[in-house]
């Protein structure tokens, strides 16, 4: 038979009416051209892969093989058609569970058509992308079926065709970065999949986003944002809603919100829904994930622990084959016993759980990161492994004798828990999910430190004392060295990245919310925001270097730091506090000491005392700032018994000016007659900023804007042009800049170039949320536009404006003021202050730093000793703390190299007495010869 015959007979028996008879015949061709080895045209096989396209999966699983023989025989292998063979083969395996044979066909599919000829489809390729990244998601290996849907999402977005597997792909994307615990990350995937499902006016897909948006802001605390969300999504799908999962999944989402904001009855009515829906579409898997989410509103929320026990076990039953579902059950039902104190229960459910994820609690550390990395759903893993630890401790303490054994049963655990949380934030991206996730983990640190503390186990109390904060600081540190072991060009791709995107920050920030310029302006963020994100990712894969300074998260050893601390003579007091505790760590050059105290008495203390810091109001009430400042000291100092003159504090929570700290109740007697004090964000940052290299820079900026643009209406500073010129002076070639010249532009440009840099300004800031601020002469900087700018090499930044170390309190991270975004520039030391500090005694003490700085003291006792002089000359209410204590040192205290101050003076002496002796060198030489006679 002819090709053209064969053509005819296709096209004659392709009606449903003939339908099986033409499948029969039709794949009896595809066998007989096999067995005479006969090879039809190319345009055939494209007809033969339409007409096979029309039957049912099992008449294509016969038919396509048979195609696929017929092309590599008369090698018809290389074009469109024959990626699309192996394509559709892919997904018949898949649609068997055949995962390794279907992503093994796909991949074929992806080769063929990523060649560059002109028959291959690109649009078509994306296409076999989207079908991978499926298989690998229903074969539960979400890290790649993550990776592959990123791949799809680039290429796919091309193709306006293609627009709708787009918006499905960013739900999946959203998803998988929810149980990754990137809740930012998922925020930003939904949002992109609801602008696909605008373009194409698919309110279903916008639905499917949307509810993942509203997940991952629910988990992030943002309850309101959320229910709104969710009412919106609801209202989608209309008044009579076709039974859907996405429908299900929008009523339990509504109902957890509901929950989290104590509305109960509520949120169990929108359970009832969503589990009506999943049984009117027979999912029992969704009817199971219902009934849990039900036990958890009763035993998390409202405490009927019997009730809970019953939901559990119904949804036990049912889960099926998910088996992340089952794990969270699990763990759910080994709580509600922990907290009925029935504790070996409780740890065999927990350990019924990671053998369920087939999680080795007991491996070597080196394993254990290993599993860890490659094991999805990483919070339940966490969660399980805390409750675990949780369980241990309590366990421990309820015995008549605490059980040692117990308790390092308990240490066990929590270290197992800080290997995941490292992990997991080095796997997430956004800045908003890793703070939420220094704050949930706050407690465990609390629980970790006090196991410590029980088996008297400073090196451990020590380590999660440290990486209970200031992480995310010490992250941006090593950041900032990776970043010089990059290429020029590929410093300078980041850097143009980062410059991008804030740009589009300040613009979005300028139009109005909902608009169709905010939306695309929003788009274009977000899609900028995950170019850089895989530019980052490609670093780390492809410089070992770069990756190993950007995730060092080792922490210094008690040796190393008294090693440090004894060539400082000084002494290192950590605090943390916890719900239950307040722990107080100090390192000294020759031992260490932890000590448990009273919370409440603590928080009672200080915020009565705090306030009276930064007012005239000590003044009226100066006794009774007295007595709370003995009362500090007895709590935080004095139980330590420290020998050191020169202390360094890490706060937590609070920042306390120590100086203020009174030795006597009755009279004042503060602590800045007695020791030198600067402050570090921790341990691990202090010796980061020690290990520094200074690179070779100029020596001093000053700027001092005096007088400001009327837009900005702030004072004038009167007197703060002549100050800057006195300390310039004590520097050999200074920049001062003054007034109109003050500018924040000149500031930007030429403050990373300086070794010191001086400011006298005015700040914005408070602790309410507002971003803090900073004024020069014709504008403002923002602390969020200082990630922007390129390397520091300034060593020494001082702040003389008010409240440059106010701003939002981060559990676990500290207060994200101006001073901190400094110092995630890499400057090691900050002078800043702490509250609205005046203008007269401000000059006075900052030109008595540099005076004392410049005879080569260190920096906090060139502080100290600028605040000794003041007490000296200043009238008694001149005396008050609030008046001298708010300017502090945070970093590293070590005086400026010599190179760095008054070195010039030394200089210029040598080289005027080494002018005058060449000099009389040369009148010697020119001196006419006395006669000898």
């Amino acid at each position: 038979m002819t090709p053209g015959g064969f053509a005819k007979t296709t096209i004659l028996f392709r009606t449903r009416r003939a339908g099986w008879r033409f499948c029969g015949i039709l794949i009896g061709f595809f066998l007989f051209f096999d067995s005479l080895g006969q090879c039809p045209q190319p345009g055939m096989i494209r007809l033969r892969y339409d007409s096979l396209m029309t039957l049912d999966n099992s008449q294509q699983a016969l038919g396509f093989p048979a195609l696929v023989r017929i092309c590599d025989r008369c090698q018809l292998n290389r074009d469109s058609t024959y990626a699309k063979i192996w394509h559709r083969l892919g997904t018949l395996a898949y649609l068997k569970k055949d995962y390794p044979t279907a992503i093994d066909y796909t991949r074929r599919a992806i080769r063929l058509n990523s060649r560059k000829r002109t028959d291959v489809s690109p649009s078509f390729l994306t296409k076999s992308y989207f079908n991978l990244g499926n298989i690998y998601l229903d074969w539960q290996d979400f890290r790649t079926a993550r990776l592959v849907f990123q791949q799809f999402v680039t290429m796919g977005s091309r193709y306006p065709e293609r627009y709708e597997l787009v918006g499905l792909a960013y739900w999946h994307l959203a998803n998988l970065f929810f149980k990754e615990s990137d809740y930012q990350k998922g925020i930003r995937q939904a949002e992109l999949g609801v602008s696909f499902a605008e373009r194409i006016g698919n309110a279903e897909l916008m639905a499917a986003n949307l509810t993942e948006k509203a997940n991952c802001l629910k988990e992030i605390g943002d309850n309101e944002q959320a229910l709104q969300i969710v009412n919106q999504i609801i209202l989608l799908f209309g008044p009579s809603p076709e039974p859907s999962v996405k429908l299900a999944n929008a009523y339990s989402s509504q109902a957890s919100v509901l929950g989290r904001l104590h509305r109960f009855g509520e949120a169990l009515e929108a359970y009832e829904k969503a589990y009506s829906v999943h049984v009117q579409i027979q999912n029992p898997t969704g009817q199971s994930e219902v009934t849990s989410n039900i036990g958890f509103l009763y035993d998390n929320y409202l405490k009927d622990y019997d009730k809970a026990l019953l939901y559990y076990r119904k949804a036990l039953k049912t889960i099926g084959n998910d088996q992340y579902g089952r794990v969270r059950i699990l763990s759910n039902i080994g709580e509600v016993y922990w907290r009925k104190k029935h504790y070996p229960t409780a740890l065999n459910y927990f350990q019924t759980a990671l053998d369920t994820l087939h999680f080795d609690d007991r491996q070597k550390p080196a394993e254990l990161t290993r599993t860890i990395r490659l094991t999805p759903y990483k919070e339940y893993l966490l969660t399980v492994i805390q409750n675990k630890a949780d369980t241990w401790l309590d366990y421990a303490k309820s015995r008549p004798r605490n059980h040692r054994a117990f308790f390092q049963e308990a240490l066990k655990r929590y270290q197992i828990a800080d290997q995941m949380i490292d992990i997991m934030r080095f796997e997430q991206a956004g800045q908003q999910s890793k703070l939420y996730w220094r704050q949930k983990t706050h407690s465990m640190y609390e629980r970790a430190i006090e196991t410590a503390y029980r088996l008297n186990n400073n090196q451990m109390a020590f380590h999660f004392f440290e990486k209970s904060r200031a992480v995310l600081l010490s992250d941006k540190l090593n950041e900032l060295g990776a970043r010089q072991e990059l290429p020029p060009q590929q410093a300078q791709q980041e850097q143009d990245f980062r410059q991008r995107i804030n740009t589009m920050q300040n613009a979005l920030s300028a139009l109005k919310p909902g608009s169709r310029s905010s939306d695309s302006t929003r788009t274009v963020l977000l899609t900028e925001q995950e170019k850089l994100d895989a530019f980052l990712k490609k670093l780390e894969q492809e410089n070992p270097t770069y990756y190993r300074y950007k995730f060092d998260n080792t922490v210094p050893s008690l040796a190393r730091l008294q090693n440090w601390l004894n060539d400082r003579k000084s002494t290192l007091v950590s605090y943390f506090v916890g719900d239950s505790a307040l722990y107080s760590l100090a390192v000294g050059p020759s031992g260490t000491r932890l000590l448990r105290q009273s919370v409440q008495d603590y928080q009672k203390v200080v915020g009565e005392f705090l306030p009276l810091c930064a007012t005239d109001q000590q003044n009226r009430q100066f006794g009774r700032f007295v007595t709370l400042s003995n009362q500090v000291y007895n709590q935080l100092l004095k139980p330590l018994n420290l020998n050191t003159e020169r202390i360094i504090v890490s706060p937590d929570y609070h920042f306390i000016p120590f100086e203020t700290l009174s030795k006597s109740a009755n009279q004042p007697d503060f602590l800045i007659k007695h020791h030198a004090f600067s402050y570090g964000y921790s341990a691990t940052v202090l010796l980061k900023e020690a290990e520094r290299s200074t690179s070779e820079s100029s020596e001093f900026l000053g700027m001092a804007p005096v007088h400001f643009n009327q837009t900005l209406q702030q004072a004038t500073l009167v007197g703060s042009g002549q100050v800057l010129a006195k300390i310039g002076d004590r520097f050999s070639h200074p920049t001062v800049l003054t007034d109109q010249a003050a500018t924040r532009r000149a500031f930007r440009t030429m403050a990373p170039h300086y070794r010191v840099v001086q400011l006298f300004t005015h700040a914005e800031a408070d602790s309410i949320g507002r971003e803090p601020l900073l004024y020069f002469a014709d504008s403002t900087l923002r602390l969020s536009e200082l990630s922007d700018d390129g390397p520091y090499q300034t060593q020494l930044i001082v702040l003389s404006a008010c409240k440059t170390s106010l701003g939002v309190n981060q559990q676990g991270e500290g207060i994200f003021s101006l001073a901190r975004g400094f110092a995630t520039l890499g400057i090691p030391s900050v002078l800043t202050t702490l509250w609205s500090v005046e203008d007269q005694a401000t000059y006075k003490l900052t030109e008595r730093f540099y005076y004392h700085l410049s005879e080569g003291l260190p920096k906090d006792q060139a502080l100290r000793q600028a605040k000794l002089d003041w007490l000296e000359s200043a009238s008694r209410a001149d005396q008050l703390p609030y008046r001298w204590a708010g300017l502090v040192l945070v970093g590293n205290a070590d005086p400026l190299p010599a190179s760095q101050t008054a070195w010039w003076w030394l200089g210029g002496g040598f080289v005027v007495i080494l002018a005058i002796g060449m000099a009389r060198r040369f009148r010697q030489r020119t001196r006419k010869p006395k006669a000898v006679y």
